[in-house]
This record gives structure tokens, sequence and C-alpha cells, in this order.
């Protein structure tokens, strides 16, 4: 390499560093990959989800009904999924539990579905919003509730829609 050209090059090098120090002291600069990017939009996505279930706990359950104001389990889940994640689902339980990934019940993230009923033909569904607690259009009676997993009201499948 010539000396004119080490030259630009040192100067280069300080400018990035330069760039890249604060008065406080050195900022760490890690690569990050697309796959990285993409987790973490997920990650995101997915914490979205969960927070607006939760924003619905408390409003009413009506059969058929797909929100603002009132849900049945289904038109939650699709309502939340398509403000929070972007995403739209079908509107009925039994269309709903063909989408996604199957997943185990031990290994639950936030924003994956939970069943009750058969895995195929299933008659209630809610959202998981971690710290094993979901969300879910409970009955007319109870409207939108948060509830902890229990054995008493056990889901029989969860599936992850957002990967």
């Amino acid at each position: 390499m010539k000396h004119g050209h080490q030259k630009s090059l040192i100067k280069l090098i300080t400018v990035i560093v330069l760039f890249f120090t604060s008065a406080a002291g050195a900022t760490v600069v890690t690569a990050t990959t697309a796959k990285d990017v993409s987790a973490s939009a997920v990650t995101k996505k997915r914490t979205a989800v969960a927070t607006l279930a939760k924003k619905q706990v408390g409003k009413g359950y009506v059969y058929g009904a797909t929100g603002p104001y009132s849900f049945d389990c289904s038109g939650l889940v699709q309502y939340v999924y398509k403000k929070a994640g972007n995403k739209v689902l079908p509107r009925t339980t039994y269309s709903q539990v063909t989408q996604g990934k199957k997943v185990s019940l031990k290994k639950l993230k936030k924003g994956d579905l939970l069943f009750w009923g058969s895995s195929v033909s299933p008659y209630h569904v809610g959202i998981y919003v971690g710290d094993n607690q979901f969300v879910h259009a409970a009955t007319p009676s109870q409207g939108v509730l948060k509830q902890s997993l229990s054995a008493y009201f056990y889901p029989s499948a969860a599936k992850r829609i957002l990967e």
C-alpha cells in the first residue's frame, strides 16, 4: 500500500472512531444481522398484541362482535391481531386454530393463541399475554378478562401466529 493510501485510510478510521465516540466515552457498536432485526420486530409485535389485548379487559362480550367496544372470543383475537399485529385472521375460532404454528403449552410466548376443546374444533380462544396469564372474551356476563392459566381451565392447544 502506498504511503498516500495509508494516510487516507488512517484518516478514515480516525473519523469513524471519532464519530462513534462521545464525551462520556466510547459507544460500543455491535454488528446487527437481518435475523436480529427480524427477531426484534417480531418480539415488538408480540408485545404490542399482548398490550392491546390487556387494554380490552373490562369490555363487553357480545356474540358475533368484533370490537372495539365488545367482542366474542374470536372477535377479540381478530381485532387485536389486526390492530397490533398487522395480521388479518379469520373470524371464527374454528378457522383461527388452522393458522400459525403449533407450540407447546410449556413454551408459550406473548401473543400466542390458546384454544380450549378439541385441537381441530375448539370452542374457545384467548391470547397469551405473558407471566402465565391470558386475555379472553369469557362469557356475556363476564366480558373480557385477564386470567391466570390454571388446571381448572387449561387450554388444549396453542398456536404461534407471529414468528
